[in-house]
C-alpha cells in the first residue's frame, strides 16, 4: 500500500478501522500507522479511530510492516474494520444498531456467527453482555424470518459481528474466519 497522499481530507465522525496501542505505546503506533490512511485519536487511551482507503489493502501494509518490524508487535493492540458508524443516543442505541444489522443480515445466510460489543463509555448506561445477547436475538429472529437456518457458534464461528463503542460514536464490523486467520492482529476482545 502506498503511503497516502491525503489533502486531510474531511472524514468528520467517519473511521472504518479502530487500532489500539499496547500501554505505553501509542505514540509509536500513531507514527507506524498515519502515513496509510487519516488516524485521530478517540476520547479513550490507546484507541485510534482511522479513515483508510481500503481496509483489506490496510491490513495487508499493516501485516508486512509488521514482519519488517517486529518490534512493533509490542505496539499493537489489535486493529479491526468497521464497515458502519453510528452516534451513540444511550436510550436508542440496542435499536440503532439493530436498524444497522438488518443492511448486513444477508452476509450471515448459512454461517455461523455471534455478536462481540466492546465499550468504551457509557459505564452503567449500556450493559455489554445483554447488548451482545439482544442484538444476537434480533439477528436470529430475523434470519428465520428470512427462512435461513441461523447458527450460532463461539467457537470459531464462520463470522463474528463487532460493535465497537467509542464514547459518543460507535462502528460495526463483519469479521468472517478467513480475515481472523490471515491477520493475527484482528482480535476480538
Amino acid at each position: 500500500m502506498k503511503k497516502a497522499s491525503y489533502e486531510q481530507e474531511d472524514t468528520g465522525a467517519r473511521w472504518n478501522v479502530l487500532v489500539t496501542a499496547q500501554e505505553g505505546a501509542a505514540r509509536d503506533l500513531k507514527r507506524l500507522v498515519k502515513d496509510y490512511g487519516v488516524f485521530r485519536w478517540s476520547d479513550f487511551r490507546n484507541v485510534l479511530l482511522g479513515w483508510v482507503s481500503d481496509t483489506g489493502v490496510f491490513f495487508a501494509t499493516l501485516a508486512e510492516i509488521l514482519e519488517k518490524k517486529p518490534f512493533a508487535h509490542n505496539w499493537l493492540g489489535k486493529a479491526v474494520p468497521i464497515d458502519v458508524t453510528l452516534p451513540v443516543c444511550v436510550d436508542s442505541f440496542a435499536q440503532d444498531v439493530e436498524n444497522q444489522l438488518s443492511g448486513l443480515l444477508e452476509q450471515l445466510n448459512g454461517k455461523s456467527f455471534y455478536v462481540r460489543v466492546e465499550r468504551r463509555g457509557h459505564k452503567g448506561q449500556l450493559h455489554t453482555h445483554e447488548l451482545e445477547q439482544e442484538l444476537g436475538d434480533y439477528l436470529w429472529d430475523q434470519l428465520q424470518g428470512r427462512d435461513h437456518h441461523p447458527t450460532v457458534s463461539f467457537k470459531d464461528p464462520d463470522v463474528v459481528i463487532i460493535v465497537e463503542i467509542a464514547g459518543q460514536t460507535a462502528g460495526i464490523g463483519v469479521i468472517p474466519r478467513q480475515l481472523r486467520e490471515e491477520f493475527s492482529f484482528i482480535k476480538l476482545g
